[in-house]
Order: C-alpha cells, then sequence, then structure tokens
C-alpha cells in the first residue's frame, strides 16, 4: 500500500499581514501547510517545525537573518525571497535558492516552490 507524501511545509517570514494572506492563499491552493513567523526563528525551532522551505517576504526580512540562512544552508533548507526584479540578483547573494518576483502571481509561486522542494505541489 503506498503511503501519500507528506503535504509541503511553508515556514513565512513576513510582518506585511497583506503578502502574508497572498501566500497563504497561494499556499492553500497548491496543498502546502503553512506556518507563519513575523520574524525569523532560531535554528532549533525550524529544525522541530522541518519545513520544506522557508519563504522571507522581503530582500529586507532575509538581509536580517543571514547567521540563520548560514546555518539553513547546513541543514539543507530551502530559501525563497519575495523581492522586486531589480532586486533577484542581491537575494540570491544573500542566500535565496529562488525568488517570488513582484507582482506576485499564482504561477510564479508554484514554479518557484518546484524549482526548491522534491515534492509536487497539487
Amino acid at each position: 500500500m503506498d503511503t501519500p507524501d507528506p503535504p509541503i511545509t511553508l515556514l513565512v517570514i513576513s510582518n506585511d499581514e497583506r503578502l502574508a494572506y497572498l501566500l497563504n492563499r497561494y499556499a492553500e491552493q497548491s496543498g502546502c501547510r503553512v506556518i507563519q513567523r513575523p520574524s525569523a526563528p532560531w535554528v532549533a525551532e525550524i529544525r522541530q517545525l522541518k519545513p520544506s522551505a522557508i519563504i522571507f517576504s522581503s530582500l529586507e526580512t532575509l538581509q536580517t537573518a543571514q547567521t540563520l540562512i548560514e546555518d539553513l544552508s547546513v541543514a539543507e533548507v530551502p530559501v525563497l525571497a519575495c523581492v522586486a526584479l531589480a532586486e533577484e540578483v542581491r537575494a540570491r547573494e544573500f542566500g535565496a535558492d529562488a525568488c517570488l518576483v513582484h507582482p506576485l502571481t499564482y504561477e510564479n509561486f508554484q514554479g518557484a516552490l518546484l524549482s526548491v522542494c522534491p515534492a509536487k505541489p497539487n
């Protein structure tokens, strides 16, 4: 008997309520589970939550979590960042594995998610 794949769990780091709402809607449509935090948690909490990927709501939130990003690269947790097109290169320099480029669309969300998560969203 085949067991279903566990759902993709996304840890969203955002204090922007509108963007967090949009990310939650896109995640729900994709069959993902979302855990939201207003700021980056400690590595121990991230290891306990076991997210499939972490989404930072902006380049600034990504920048403030640089120590965490370095620790996450060792833990092999993919990092995504919501950025403007002009910020994409900087986001990758700060450790983003993929970017959700504004204006954020569902197709962009799914494409970025599929690029970093082994399990496919619906």
